[in-house]
């Protein structure tokens, strides 16, 4: 995501439990906004904030669910550093497994029998890291 525009957010949090389901990041104006779960994949794009809050509110927590795609190698250790890629890894379906107001732990979806036990935090945001679409190359 486009630090500048990341830094434009607004938390939108549930109104029965107070909890982060969310962000409205700015666009042209503060009326028109992306509503943006909280890894910063945007959920919808160019709405009027109320209806970003709506969507946030009924799909933001939700939609972290959905399976995501880094590049990685085979194994991953503890130790492995996603954020700097190598030619030889490949793109590896990943799930998120917990989240807090800076950082987002995953996993593979399909571990290796040495990786199994093996969660990686990833800095917010992080939707350059990890793809909500499959990738349609290996670069």
């Amino acid at each position: 995501m486009d630090i500048d525009l990341w830094r434009s957010r607004m938390p939108v949090t549930r109104a029965s439990d107070g909890e982060l389901v969310g962000w409205t990041v700015s666009l042209v104006s503060e009326e028109i906004v992306d509503a943006v779960n909280p890894v910063g994949h945007v959920v919808e794009a160019a709405v009027p904030v109320d209806a970003a809050i709506d969507v946030l509110e009924a799909r933001g927590l939700s939609s972290l669910s959905a399976p995501y795609w880094a590049k990685a190698p085979l194994p991953i250790d503890a130790h492995t550093d996603l954020r700097r890629p190598r030619d030889d890894w490949r793109w590896r379906r990943m799930v998120m497994v917990q989240l807090d107001d800076t950082r987002v732990w995953i996993r593979p979806a399909y571990p290796d029998y040495t990786e199994r036990m093996v969660e990686l935090p990833l800095p917010l945001p992080a939707d350059d890291l990890l793809l909500d679409e499959p990738p349609t190359t290996d670069e």
